[in-house]
């Protein structure tokens, strides 16, 4: 009985996974192949920081973990509308930093306030981005979405 709780629930972790990776694949490739540049605005250009606790209570000890990720909003207009992209790549599966340098080093090209060029492809032009390359993010979730089944199948048989 443990070995299906445990496919059920990393399974269907893992079928989410696959999703969001298959179609943000293909969302990064059409955007990419199919960029415009435009004139932005920046109107947010900021880190943000996340703590994460884990607290071993059989040794009595707190440990957490801190990463940093860089945050930006832009104002951007086309065919007389006005859109908002958070987007710095064209995925919504960000990267975050061990340290606060490394996720300023991704801003630093867009402070606060400044124009810059955006990409846009004219099919989803509310997904416009700021720097024209694509990421890993979207393989790597879609490998952990075909690993974990058969490893919660795997594991499962142990609980």
């Amino acid at each position: 009985m443990a070995r299906w709780i445990a496919l059920i629930i990393f399974g269907s972790g893992g079928l989410v996974l696959l999703y969001v990776g298959v179609t943000q694949y293909f969302l990064q490739r059409r955007l990419l192949a199919n960029a415009s540049v435009i004139e932005a605005l920046i109107v947010k250009s900021e880190i943000f920081k996340s703590v994460s606790a884990d607290t071993d209570s059989r040794l009595g000890r707190s440990n957490s973990t801190t990463s940093y990720r860089p945050d930006v909003l832009f104002r951007y207009s086309h065919d007389g509308e006005t859109y908002e992209s958070d987007l710095l790549k064209p995925t919504i599966i960000v990267q975050s930093y061990a340290s606060s340098e490394s996720a300023a080093a991704e801003l630093q090209p867009f402070p606060l306030g400044a124009r810059v060029p955006a990409y846009l492809d004219v099919r989803n032009p509310d997904k416009a981005y700021l720097v024209q390359e694509g990421t890993a993010g979207p393989l790597v979730f879609i490998i952990l979405g075909v690993l974990l089944p058969p490893i919660a199948w795997f594991v499962g048989k142990y609980i």
